[in-house]
């Protein structure tokens, strides 16, 4: 304990606890390399529908990737069938946070067989038998972070990830200075590139334990049911919410949205794109080209939301 000297952030630690028996790195993608690092896996299957930052950490390890492909409603087709002295394993990826019971059906019979990337599905449970990987910086206020879940033993590195310098997008977007942070944003996002496993930040570690995540769940479900009951007749993907606690709300259409996401900058509204890669299917590419990806986290209000979709409307 230190007392007095310089102040410090007004931060309230609520003790929160995330992930208390999961191996914590500084991102998902050092999750993944230590995991297969650490099983000497030579073989992954991937959905042809994923961000290309996971092939940088596979290229390393030497490990062979083969796609299988997904269908409209994200699950795949032709997901391969392993025995259990397998050297492969297969990466179903948790969409958006909303295939929870899928996948739970889809591990059932060889669930050692299966890393599931809840990448985008911070709440989901781990499925026992399983290997899950989580990026909690997507849904918090975090520079860095990444969750391992795994009855693999892993030796965890010596190096902590130093992330003193990349928390400035942080605070300006708290400041709201929104465009200024947002360079400092893809310059903390440049640095975890690197997937060399190091373990989470102080910062991070504390950051977290100041979460309220109640709240946050909370608040993710009710934007996320307003959503979807304004856009239900229109929306191309139907996936209800039941109890998850989602990523976003992916609207389908049948048109490009490209332009529209251009427009929607003019308003200062921001939406990720999922995903651009030579590697997606005609699924992906329908989800890149043609989905908005709208946001339903805790720092937006009922009333924002509703002129979010007034806004979207006339524009379609």
């Amino acid at each position: 304990m230190a007392i007095g000297g310089y102040n410090q952030l007004p931060l309230i630690s609520l003790d929160t606890q995330l992930g208390t028996e999961a191996y914590k790195f500084q991102s998902a993608r050092a999750a993944l390399y230590a995991y297969l690092s650490a099983t000497k896996i030579k073989t992954l299957y991937v959905p042809n529908y994923i961000c290309d930052s996971i092939f940088p950490a596979l290229k390393s390890l030497t490990v062979e990737v083969k796609f299988y492909s997904v269908n409209e409603q994200l699950l795949p087709v032709n997901c391969p069938e392993l025995t259990e002295k397998s050297d492969s394993r297969i990466l179903l990826v948790n969409y958006f946070g909303l295939l929870n019971e899928q996948i739970k059906m889809l591990t059932a019979v060889k669930p050692e067989l299966f890393i599931v990337d809840n990448s985008q599905a911070l709440f989901c449970e781990h499925i026992e038998g399983t290997t899950s990987i989580y990026s909690p910086r997507k849904f918090l206020g975090i520079p860095d972070g990444g969750l391992l879940r795994t009855e693999i033993k892993i030796n965890m590195p010596e190096a902590r990830y130093d992330a003193s310098e990349n928390v400035g997008h942080l605070l300006l977007r708290a400041a709201g200075d929104v465009q200024a942070g947002y360079a400092r944003f893809l310059d903390a996002e440049q640095m975890l590139e690197c997937f060399i496993p190091k373990k989470i930040s102080v910062i991070s570690a504390h950051l977290i334990k100041c979460a309220d995540l109640n709240t946050i769940k909370e608040k993710r479900r009710r934007n996320y049911k307003i959503l979807y009951n304004k856009f239900r007749t229109l929306n191309q993907l139907q996936l209800p919410i039941n109890d998850h606690v989602p990523l976003c709300y992916p609207l389908k259409l049948e048109l490009n949205v490209t332009s529209i996401c251009r427009e929607l900058i003019d308003n200062a509204i921001y939406l990720p794109r999922y995903w651009s890669s030579q590697h997606s299917g005609s699924v992906g590419k329908g989800m890149f080209e043609n989905t908005l990806f709208l946001p339903v986290d805790e720092r937006i209000s009922t009333t924002e939301l509703l002129q979010l979709v007034k806004l979207i409307r006339t524009k379609l």
